[in-house]
């Protein structure tokens, strides 16, 4: 906070600053927050004085009110919807994976998670206005079948082409790996120099499970301050720099044998929406709502999956 000088206020004189650095009253909070009536006594000013200069320090450092009206509308410019490919899909998620949100996809080998978010990232790169940045965690990721989707949504073939530099991928093997470069994600954002940053909707980690399961096994004796960590660094992400945040999870069996996401309770409070993904037969699949900050979801809903990614 900034400190009392004779400049912020004509009725601030140096006797008075004097006065007030004798009675330990040497920034402006201070002043602002003592007791109009214990000033009197101490620097020998009027009453009326008291809250002239109080006025005055207030008017200079006070932040600028914005009205709700305003700030909602600021939001709304920032809040993006990535469309999934299915028009079931996206009324499921009530419009479809919201920025500023954690959205966790879990299910079995071969349920179609990593096809879930490869249909998503297509999706940006047929529309040409965002950016993504995908981290494998499991050497999954396929150029090509991206670039398939891509071309089997649009009849502008070159479009997708020159757009393919949207997409950022990287290899990411352990939790320290993630943090560094959720670190330089927040620099270069702050930077304001790279448009692809600035363009920033979608960060996919495929998956999640290989870098947290490791916390709990013996193998980090700060797992849980990791795992709060990796939470302090999504909400980062999310709530200030409105990034939608996917993860693809394990399933494990419950003691009862019931079928739940990997990793554990601290993980479940993690994201913002849980989605369990299952397949049916060829093509057929079956999503369905674990937690959900939003009300409204329906309990599941049929989609498939086919060459041209995530359809009804």
């Amino acid at each position: 906070m900034a400190v009392l000088v004779t400049s912020l206020c004509p009725l601030l004189s140096s006797s008075v600053l004097n006065l007030c650095h004798a009675a330990k009253i040497r920034t402006v909070i201070d002043f602002i927050t003592s007791d109009p009536e214990e000033l009197v006594q101490k620097i020998q000013l009027s009453y009326k004085d008291i809250l002239s200069i109080r006025r005055s320090l207030i008017d200079k450092f006070s932040i600028f009110p914005q009205n709700a009206e305003s700030l909602h509308l600021e939001l709304l410019e920032m809040l993006s919807i990535l469309d999934t490919g299915s028009k079931k899909l996206n009324n499921f998620l009530n419009g479809g994976i919201y920025s500023g949100e954690v959205t966790e996809i879990h299910g079995s080998a071969g349920s179609g998670k990593t096809q879930f978010c490869f249909s998503l990232v297509s999706k940006l790169i047929v529309e040409g206005k965002n950016s993504a940045i995908y981290l494998d965690t499991n050497n999954n990721f396929d150029g090509k079948r991206i670039e398939e989707i891509a071309l089997r949504n649009t009849n502008n073939d070159r479009a997708v082409l020159q757009n393919l530099h949207l997409i950022k991928v990287k290899n990411i093997y352990d939790i320290y790996e993630l943090f560094e470069f959720m670190d330089f994600i927040k620099e270069e954002i702050f930077k304001k120099e790279n448009v692809f940053f600035h363009r920033l909707k979608l960060l996919v980690i495929d998956s999640i499970t290989p870098l947290l399961s490791p916390l709990f096994g013996g193998k980090y004796l700060d797992g849980p301050a990791l795992m709060n960590n990796v939470a302090q660094q999504f909400k980062v992400l999310t709530s200030q720099h409105m990034i939608s945040i996917l993860v693809c999870n394990n399933t494990v069996n419950d003691k009862d044998f019931a079928i739940k996401p990997a990793l554990g309770h601290n993980w479940k409070y993690i994201p913002s929406i849980s989605l369990s993904i299952s397949k049916l037969s060829s093509g057929n699949h079956e999503m369905s709502t674990l937690k959900s900050c939003r009300n409204g979801l329906f309990p599941q809903v049929l989609f498939h999956i086919t060459k041209a990614g995530v359809t009804d």
